[in-house]
C-alpha cells in the first residue's frame, strides 16, 4: 500500500479507494488530470501519485493488488492443457508447449507453470526401452511364464541375483555458470565389487560380496555355500545370465552344469526367468533400496572410495536388520507380476 510523508507521522497510508480514484483520474488523460493536478486534488506528493499509477500498470490496472503478484495470463484450464501436452510428449520444448496455449505467455514462463504443477515437472535422464518390451510376442511369453510360476507357493521360491556395488560414484549432473565447464574431480566409478544374494520372502538365505566378476567360476563357488541354506522342495528362480542367444545349450554362469547339479543334489528345482525378467525379480527392488538408501548416503564427502570392509558392514547391517521387513513387500510387487501390470509393462 502506498505511503506518504506526514507532519506528525513518518508515513501515512493512502487508502485503497483514494488509490483507485487516482488511477481513474489518470486514465481519463484529459486536461486537468495530470500528475500535478491529481496530486493537488488529493493533497499528496506528485511522486506518490506516480508510484500509485506505476504499480497499477504493473498489476493490470489494480493499484491495490498484492506486491509482486501480477495476474496470471493462463487460467486453470489453460494451465492444465499445458501440463497435459507435456504428459503426452515428454520431449516437447517450451516453444512447442507455448503454442498449445496460443502463445499467450513467454517461453520462459512455460517453465514457471510446469514448476507449479502438482506434482511438478523435473528434468530426468530418459531411460532406454528395450525392443522386447514393445513386442506383443514378449508380453505373451511373459504372461505364460507368470501363469506357470503362480502355481509355486511364495514361501517355496528362492530368488537369486548379482549386482555391481561400487566403492564410490561421481555425480552424473551438475550446474555452473554459462560457458563454464564442470570438471570431474574423480572418475565416474571407483572399484567394483559383486554382490550375490539368495533370498526367500521370509529373509535372505545367503549373501556374499566378492572382488571378482560374476563369471562361471564365481557362480559355482557361491552356489556351494548357498545350497547349504536351502531345503528339499524349494524352487530357485534364476535370471538368464549366461545365455547370449547364440548357444543352443549354454553352459556358462547360471547355466553351468556344476552349479545346477549342486542345487538339484539338494532337492532344489531350478526355473529360469523369461527375457527381461528383472520386472519379475523381487531382488531388483532390494538392490535399489540397499544402494540408494544405505550405501550411497555413506560415500565420503572428500571423494575417497569406501574400503571393502565398510561396504560389507553396510550390506551386513541391511541384510540383518532391514531385508526381512522389506522382502515381503518386494515379493508382493514383483513375484507374480503385479508391478508389471500396474505400470502397463504387460
Amino acid at each position: 500500500m502506498s505511503r506518504v510523508r506526514g507532519n506528525k507521522r513518518r508515513y501515512e497510508e493512502v487508502q485503497p479507494d483514494v488509490q483507485k480514484k487516482i488511477v481513474e483520474d489518470h486514465i481519463r488523460g484529459v486536461r486537468g488530470h495530470g500528475y500535478l493536478a491529481i496530486a493537488k486534488r488529493h493533497q499528496l506528493p506528485v511522486r506518490t501519485v506516480q508510484h500509485v499509477v506505476a504499480r497499477a500498470k504493473r498489476a493490470g490496472g489494480d493499484p491495490v493488488a498484492s506486491r509482486g503478484h501480477k495476474k496470471r495470463k493462463l487460467n486453470d484450464a489453460e494451465a492444465a492443457k499445458l501440463c497435459k501436452a507435456l504428459d503426452q510428449n515428454s520431449i516437447a520444448t517450451n516453444r512447442q508447449l507455448r503454442a498449445v496455449v496460443r502463445n499467450k505467455i513467454a517461453v520462459r514462463t512455460v517453465s514457471d507453470y510446469l514448476a507449479r504443477a502438482n506434482p511438478p515437472f523435473t528434468t530426468k535422464v530418459i531411460q532406454d526401452q528395450e525392443p522386447e518390451e514393445l513386442t506383443e510376442e514378449w508380453k505373451e511369453g511373459a504372461r505364460r511364464w507368470l501363469e506357470g510360476v503362480k502355481r509355486i507357493r511364495l514361501d517355496k521360491r528362492i530368488y537369486e541375483d548379482e549386482t555391481p556395488v561400487y566403492a564410490n560414484e561421481a555425480p552424473k549432473r551438475g550446474r555452473s555458470r554459462k560457458g563454464t565447464p564442470i570438471i570431474r574431480a574423480r572418475s565416474r566409478y571407483a572399484k567394483k565389487y559383486t554382490l550375490h544374494v539368495y533370498a526367500k520372502r521370509s529373509g535372505v538365505l545367503h549373501w556374499e560380496l566378492s572382488d571378482k566378476n560374476a563369471d562361471t567360476t564365481e557362480i559355482e563357488r557361491v552356489a556351494v555355500d548357498a545350497a547349504n541354506e536351502m531345503k528339499c522342495g524349494d524352487v530357485l528362480i534364476w535370471d538368464r545370465l549366461g545365455r547370449s542367444g547364440r548357444a543352443v545349450n549354454p553352459t556358462s554362469q547360471h547355466y553351468s552344469p556344476v552349479a545346477r547339479a549342486t542345487f538339484e543334489g539338494c532337492g532344489v528345482t531350478i526355473k529360469f526367468l523369461p527375457p527381461k525378467g528383472k520386472y519379475f525379480n523381487p531382488l531388483e527392488l532390494l538392490f535399489n533400496d540397499l544402494k540408494q538408501h544405505h550405501i550411497r548416503p555413506n560415500f565420503l564427502k572428500n571423494g575417497r572410495p569406501l574400503p571393502k570392509s565398510k561396504i560389507a558392514e553396510l550390506v551386513r547391517n541391511y541384510m540383518d536388520q532391514r531385508a526381512q521387513a522389506t522382502l515381503s513387500g518386494f515379493f508382493r510387487a514383483r513375484a507374480n507380476g503385479r508391478d508389471a501390470v500396474e505400470k502397463r509393462i504387460l
